[in-house]
């Protein structure tokens, strides 16, 4: 058994149900050429490789009286039937029937009396391709840990790529019996209370630190201490809704070329833009701009291989108080650039030890308790959403030889934060993939479709630029 630490104990214990703590993706497939692309060739391809991801074969235990995070087990009835599943669109079968279906997906708690993943194939969309729509939980893996597991499922080419077969016939470890957990938690506990010394004084320093640093913002007028209102923060409902769009990733680089930036400046300016249009149309635009959570990988080359979580967030200003598309890229630019220069409050390793140290029954009571009784409604959030930015494979990839056309990965809502958007790099396209509560947004398509008529303008916009240029040269 392993003990959950860190991120992983807080997304597990943290989960209430309206605030699922999963990942879904959807994966759309070109099987042109390809016969029997069905439901068991999913099975099949999850039987050669489910080996390459232990993860996917283990469970969670809780420890008795909640003395301590859960343990991570081998499940003893680990079956792909339970995880695997079909499912046929109805007409007109277009994305907005995936998304919607997606979103059903999205809507359901994953069932903890098993590995914490659900698939499933999707078929009858009009243009003859097929979508699989996989449902992980959070506790599994990061952004950067899910481009790991994708590249143990994928190929390099319609052929297939070679799986060595495990070395051994995989068995299932016998389960710990309530004993062996009760005392492997007080093993942890003593452990714990020798680093409490250490991380008191770790965290003095850091939020000292963070303390000094965000006085400094506010006289500088940088980032805002607490996220305006909006009619997308607010009490989650268990209901999901998505939206699925794609761009040319040629007109991000152009644009970023031409104003020098990032790329991930120009995915910002374009949610900028995207939100200031909704909260526009809804006469619900804040005077100053709103606080976006943008989570970033601090993996390290002795993470690699490891699923389960490491990022930290930046807390990043978007002007939608700005009209003018290039004023709003060169400001977020700064932004960004600021929030990347100041100090954390609580990094990824201080958290996790602060984690460690808090009872896992407290975790999970506090969570419950702030969200049945909408105390997130009480006080200011620190931030309106969360975007992300996932970076894919720039080559094209394939699973049982079909052609992955597009991949849009969408991460949880957090309480009071009723939107999310999650962009991903692949060959030639950025796949943008927009959750939402519906019951705060109500039309989470049209922030999808604002972000990819955001990136065509400021890609215009780029292109005169370098006419410009061109003629005066």
């Amino acid at each position: 058994m392993e003990r959950i630490t860190g991120a992983d104990a807080l997304f597990l214990e943290a989960e209430t149900p309206t605030m699922m703590m999963h990942v879904v993706g959807v994966l759309v497939l070109d099987t042109t050429g390809v016969d029997g692309w069905t439901i068991d060739r999913v099975t099949n391809v999850m039987e050669e490789r489910i080996h390459l991801i232990e993860p996917f074969r283990r469970r969670m235990l809780p420890v008795p009286a909640a003395l301590d995070h859960p343990r991570w087990i081998e499940d003893p009835d680990f079956d792909l039937d339970r995880h695997v599943a079909h499912h046929t669109l109805e007409s007109p079968g277009d994305m907005r029937a995936l998304a919607a279906f997606a979103g059903e997906v999205a809507s359901q708690p994953l069932p903890r009396d098993r590995p914490l993943w659900e698939m499933w194939l999707v078929d009858g969309l009009a243009d003859g391709t097929v979508a699989l729509v996989s449902k992980v939980h959070h506790a599994l893996m990061d952004g950067a840990a899910g481009g790991e597991l994708m590249a143990s499922l994928f190929d390099l080419s319609p052929e297939g790529d070679a799986v060595a077969p495990p070395e051994h016939e995989w068995s299932p470890k016998p389960s710990p019996s309530s004993g062996d957990l009760v005392a492997d938690a007080l093993g942890a506990a003593l452990a714990r209370t020798r680093r409490l010394p250490s991380t008191l004084v770790r965290s003095a320093g850091a939020v000292s630190g963070a303390a000094r640093s965000a006085i400094s913002r506010q006289v500088a007028g940088g980032t805002p201490l607490f996220a305006p209102s909006t009619p997308f923060n607010g009490r989650l409902t268990e209901r999901r809704a998505m939206s699925l769009t794609q761009c040319r990733l040629d007109d991000l680089r152009r644009t970023r070329t031409a104003f020098g930036t990032k790329v991930n400046d120009v995915v910002l300016a374009a949610a900028t833009a995207s939100l200031r249009r909704y909260l526009v149309d809804r006469d619900a635009l804040p005077s100053g701009p709103l606080v976006a959570s943008v989570p970033m990988s601090v993996r390290t080359e002795s993470d690699d291989g490891r699923l389960g979580n490491r990022t930290a967030n930046l807390m990043v200003p978007l002007p939608v108080h700005l009209t003018d598309p290039v004023e709003v890229l060169q400001t977020i630019r700064a932004y960004t650039a600021e929030a990347k220069a100041t100090p954390k409050a609580v990094g990824p390793d201080l958290f996790a030890d602060w984690v460690d140290l808090t009872s896992s029954a407290l975790i999970h009571g506090t969570a419950q308790a702030y969200s049945s009784l909408g105390i997130s409604g009480i006080h200011p959030s620190p931030f309106n959403l969360v975007i992300s930015n996932v970076p894919g494979p720039p080559i094209p990839l394939y699973l049982g030889g079909a052609t992955v056309t597009a991949t849009y990965p969408m991460g949880p809502l957090i309480t009071n934060n009723g939107l999310n958007i999650t962009v991903l790099s692949q060959s030639d396209e950025l796949n943008v993939g927009v959750i939402a509560c519906p019951d705060l947004v109500d039309d989470v398509e049209a922030v999808g479709v604002g972000f990819v008529e955001a990136i065509q303008e400021l890609a215009g916009l780029a292109d005169q630029v370098n006419t410009e240029e061109n003629d005066d040269g």
